[in-house]
């Protein structure tokens, strides 16, 4: 059987299908703008550089390693990488165009440009994949949605070296702690400790 609708009825119906229609534009459009990291979210804060060296030996860094530095801000880590450690390359990934225009003209000054290369993005949509080593110094609210990141995106037995905040489901393979009165500009406390992890097995 076929129900017949009153003409008013229709057009009360079409009207709240666009209300609802572009409501949903809407949410979706915040949704966005809620993913994406802001400079508030992660702030430049810059790993001193006896830091970074711990960081990449506990990351066992050598000459087969391509590193990625999520929130690589001047890109000292990278470079040191490169230069120091003999990474054969590394990319890092930052939100803030100054800064990426300083990473690459560091990079330019130490001589590696051909190597190591800084880009101007959203690090949850940075295409992470080459990387053998990941090293991470963000905040702690930001990081199950890399971990569910780099689960996707990396190989199993890939490095990550988070600095001072744990993964939240991850169990490390190696933390290492220690003072240095390096860190008291930054979060006021000598204490620092960095977690090493290897990305699981896929399931």
């Amino acid at each position: 059987m076929r129900t017949q609708h009153h003409p008013a009825t229709a057009i009360r119906a079409g009207r709240l299908f666009a209300m609802l229609f572009c409501a949903g534009i809407a949410v979706a459009e915040v949704s966005a703008q809620v993913a994406a990291p802001t400079k508030a979210e992660a702030p430049y804060v810059p790993t001193p550089t006896s830091i970074v060296d711990r960081m990449l030996t506990l990351a066992g860094v050598g000459p087969g390693d391509y590193v990625i530095d999520l929130g690589s801000g001047d890109g000292r880590l990278v470079t040191t990488a490169v230069t120091k450690y003999r990474a054969r390359g590394g990319t890092g990934f930052e939100i803030d165009g100054a800064l990426v225009k300083l990473a690459n003209d560091n990079a330019a000054k130490a001589g590696v440009a051909d190597r190591v290369k800084f880009v101007e993005r959203d690090l949850f949509v940075a295409d992470v994949g080459e990387a053998t080593v990941v090293t991470l110094y963000l905040m702690p609210g930001m990081l199950g949605r890399v971990e569910d990141k780099l689960a996707k995106e990396l190989k199993p037995g890939t490095r990550v070296i988070s600095h001072d905040y744990p993964l939240p489901s991850w169990t490390p393979v190696d933390i290492v702690k220690f003072e240095t009165d390096e860190k008291v500009p930054i979060s006021g406390t000598t204490r620092t400790q960095l977690l090493l992890y290897r990305v699981p097995a896929k399931r």
